[in-house]
Order: structure tokens, then C-alpha cells, then sequence
């Protein structure tokens, strides 16, 4: 069976973005039970010069759109800046989940034969459609789930790696026969 860059990439992104949405209620649920200030979770980093676990969001969702519409060939988006409180970050999420909605498999279909040019500050040069899917697009998208995930773990919460796969269901898709 063939996967095409649709597959790859809205479904897995609809799913991260809901496993993304998981999160913010485990750190609404870690600053009740542990007393702590609302919103503080969405300031905590693991490490000076890394992002906030609230700015993994915003920034997670900008790219999702900044790259979509990259392989789509369209205008690039204009990065949107979310306040860092819980109800404009699942805003955020419901926007960028939207958007992926609305995006069509043909508007796909010819992102593995365009070259795409990054500029620093990560990876410098052109890339192949499907190089810059495989390595940059998917592997940016889950980094920002992962680091959430470290953040909640970092500072306590009950979160592992059956909240990482978010809500699976065997036979979901209808693909298997």
C-alpha cells in the first residue's frame, strides 16, 4: 500500500495537534493538584534558550500551517502570536486543526517533486520534496510534541507515552479488511 503526502502529513498532524490539546488539560490538571499558579505550567522550560511549554504550542501550530501551505505552493501565512493562557492556546490549536481540515489530497499531490530552500537557523540549502517532508516537516512537528511531553514530565505530570500516541482505535481509518 502507498501512503501519499496527504496521508503523511494532515491526519498524523490532526493527531499530534489532539494529543497537543491532551496536554494542556494534564497541565491545567498538575497546577490544580499540586497548588500552583494558573498558567505557570505554560512558562516552564527545560532548559535556558528552550522554548516555554506554552510557546511549544503556538510555535508548533505556525509551523503546521507555514509548512502545509510550503508544499502546497501557496503564500506563505503570517506566524500568529497566541497569548500564553489556556484559552487562546486551544484556540490556536482548534485554528491550525481547521486549517489542516480544509486542506484537499490534490493540493498535495506534486510536493514531492518541488524543492524547498530553508534558511538558517536550523538547516541551510534545498531540499527535495521528499526530504524536506520526511526530515523537516515531520520530524519539526512531533520535536514540539516531544519537548511538551518532556515539560509535563519534567515537572511531574502523569503523562507517558500512551498520551504521546494520543486516542488510538484499532480498524479507526476503515484500512485494514
Amino acid at each position: 500500500m502507498c501512503f501519499s503526502i496527504y496521508d503523511v502529513t494532515v491526519p498524523v498532524m490532526l493527531q499530534g495537534l489532539a494529543v497537543m490539546d491532551d496536554y494542556l488539560d494534564h497541565a491545567q490538571k498538575l497546577e490544580r493538584s499540586n497548588c500552583l499558579d494558573p498558567g505557570s505550567v505554560l512558562t516552564a522550560k527545560l532548559a535556558p534558550g528552550m522554548l516555554t511549554f506554552g510557546e511549544q504550542f503556538a510555535v508548533n501550530c505556525n509551523k503546521v500551517e507555514l509548512h502545509l501551505t510550503k508544499l502546497m505552493n501557496r503564500g506563505w501565512p503570517t506566524p500568529r502570536i497566541v497569548a500564553m493562557i489556556y484559552p487562546a492556546l486551544r484556540g490556536r490549536l482548534l485554528e491550525t486543526r481547521g486549517f489542516l481540515q480544509t486542506i484537499q489530497p490534490v493540493e498535495l499531490m506534486s510536493a514531492q517533486t518541488n524543492t524547498y530552500q530553508l534558511t538558517p537557523s536550523v538547516a541551510r540549502g534545498w531540499f527535495g520534496g521528499n526530504d524536506y517532508i520526511r526530515h523537516v516537516v515531520l520530524a519539526d512537528f512531533f520535536f514540539h510534541i516531544a519537548v511538551a511531553n518532556a515539560i509535563l514530565r519534567h515537572l511531574g505530570a502523569a503523562v507517558g507515552k500512551k498520551d504521546h500516541l494520543g486516542h488510538l482505535t484499532p480498524y479507526g481509518s476503515g484500512d485494514y479488511s
